[in-house]
């Protein structure tokens, strides 16, 4: 913090255009001139501003809009997530563009859902924006809400009650256990005393495929975000974000054309992407972007404003941090190792190295008893934690693989093709793929998925294959160590319990218990790594 920084600070009530007013702090580096301006929008406002922060920071000579988004903060109306922010966000940006302040240029900056309020008008391509940083979010809300048609209540679940009319509701019938309410549809009555719109149609569309995820309230304005826009943005997220998948699908799917003005950033870290607070857990160093680039996102924006040159951020690439074998590498694409290994489940809880004589390992599964697993790969939050010893649970069913007889680097998509059958006429599989080092065993990517969305005519007793897709991952993996592959059909409180029948799960009225099978000899893990010397 420089001590001779003393910036302006003016405090606005700006009005939308339906005469809601929302609280407007300007931040500019002078009393005299035209400034490029950053819009900022923040939905976890204080009532009780930082001003002396506000006024000491150095924001590099850009004017600094801070707004706190409807319903939040010391802004009037209801927060109802997502819905307002395309038209308060186009209504903040025809108001900035009538201030003396304004040079005609724009920048947005957001992370999380501070990214999100600008994904929401980004491919309206607004010509003064010249630039974005919009980090450690996807603009695909089904991918926000939803895995493979389980829904997420210790990631949006949670988020989403909390934030619905949140001035309104202070208090509320709320626990995380109330998403095992049978039947889910229609507990927001329970929650709030009124139906809450939102929140119960969000629980009813499971299909990425159903209309409802190309309307408004689905998110439609989001959805393509980066790719329908014309606007230079740097991406960032972490190894474990809860956003990960997303954010590298949106970085894949880029035509090159769009490729080469954006920029993203992997680091080994979470949502928080500034490292681990938990104790014990690794330290990577320099792997903070707070150590190797401090100032990136003004960086990025002095780029496309004078033609700044990028080291750290390239142009067109991703620049990501391999797990225990640093430093920061780039690439176009964070690309599959050159060496294929597969691991075959056996049936003495071995990953083995070929394949073996087919066999069935068979558990119970009961929806009122659900497993529970510490920490995410990066679905939602938890992050890379320390797990459990194996069989840690009757319904946990471990591999392991033999020691790795040299230092190998485990790196792009890995899969998993699991045979399985079930009692049930529909049930599910979870799978955890970790590391087992000497300190203990760190997740690496996990998943879920159900029966019937990939076989929808199954008839229990019959066998069906899951196809498992891990997000991209990069972690060396040392002399002596295993790799590990838990499978169960729970994970509380990530997903949502499945109920062992079949339907939606919002309408299950209630649950039975089943006997899931995993089907040895068929099953097969492939993970893509490059030697190292």
């Amino acid at each position: 913090m420089n001590p001779e920084i003393d910036n302006i600070l003016l405090e606005y009530m700006i009005p939308m255009r339906d005469g809601v007013k929302l609280y407007t702090l300007v931040q500019l580096p002078g009393p005299e001139g035209n400034f490029p301006t950053i819009i900022k929008r923040n939905p976890y406002a204080d009532v009780t501003p930082e001003m002396e922060r506000f006024r000491t920071e150095n924001t590099h000579g850009y004017a600094i809009v801070y707004q706190e988004c409807r319903g939040t903060g010391r802004s009037e109306g209801d927060c109802i997530p997502y819905i307002n922010e395309h038209n308060d966000g186009l209504d903040t940006l025809d108001w900035i563009r009538k201030q003396d302040f304004y040079n005609g240029e724009l920048f947005l900056e957001g992370a999380s859902y501070l990214s999100s309020v600008h994904f929401s008008y980004l491919k309206t391509n607004q010509p003064d924006i010249k630039a974005a940083c919009l980090m450690v979010q996807d603009s695909e809300r089904y991918n926000i809400i939803y895995r493979n048609g389980f829904f997420k209540p210790g990631l949006h679940g949670n988020w989403a009650v909390n934030m619905y009319k949140k001035k309104k509701f202070r208090k509320k019938n709320f626990a995380l256990e109330t998403f095992r309410t049978l039947p889910l549809k229609g507990f927001t009555e329970k929650v709030y005393g009124e139906r809450a719109e939102f929140l119960e149609e969000e629980i009813s569309h499971p299909d990425p495929a159903d209309p409802f995820w190309k309307s408004i309230e689905g998110g439609s304005d989001y959805s393509g975000a980066i790719h329908e826009s014309n606007v230079p943005v740097l991406l960032t997220t972490g190894f474990y974000d809860i956003y990960t998948d997303g954010i590298f699908d949106i970085w894949n799917t880029l035509p090159e054309a769009r490729r080469k003005d954006c920029a993203m950033i992997v680091s080994p870290y979470d949502h928080g992407w500034s490292g681990y607070d938990r104790e014990g857990m690794p330290v990577f160093p320099n792997a903070k972007i707070s150590e190797v680039c401090p100032d990136y996102v003004y960086l990025w924006f002095d780029h496309f404003r004078t033609g700044t040159p990028l080291e750290f951020i390239k142009r067109g690439e991703i620049v990501y941090y391999p797990m225990f074998n640093g430093p920061w590498q780039h690439e176009k694409f964070l690309s599959k190792g050159s060496k294929t290994v597969r691991f075959y489940p056996d049936q003495t809880g071995k990953l083995a190295a070929s394949q073996g004589e087919k066999g069935e390992i068979t558990y119970l599964y009961n929806p009122y008893a659900p497993a529970g697993f510490k920490g995410s790969g990066c679905y939602t939050f938890g992050g890379m934690q320390y797990q459990d010893p194996p069989n840690s649970r009757y319904d946990i069913i471990s591999f392991l693989s033999a020691p790795f007889e040299k230092d190998s680097l485990l790196k792009g998509k890995s899969s998993l093709d699991l045979h399985v059958k079930s009692t049930a006429p529909d049930t599910c599989f979870y799978v955890r793929l970790s590391i087992v080092r000497e300190d203990g065993t760190l997740t690496l990517r996990d998943d879920i998925d159900s029966l019937c969305r990939t076989n929808p005519d199954y008839q229990p007793g019959k066998t069906a294959v899951l196809h498992f897709d891990f997000t991209e991952h990069c972690c060396e993996v040392r002399k002596g160590e295993q790799i590990r592959l838990d499978v169960s059909s729970s994970c509380v409180p990530h997903f949502l319990v499945h109920t062992n029948r079949k339907g939606p799960m919002s309408e299950q009225t209630g649950a039975d218990t089943a006997y899931n099978t995993i089907c040895t000899g068929d099953s097969v893990l492939t993970l893509y790594f490059d030697e190292l010397c």
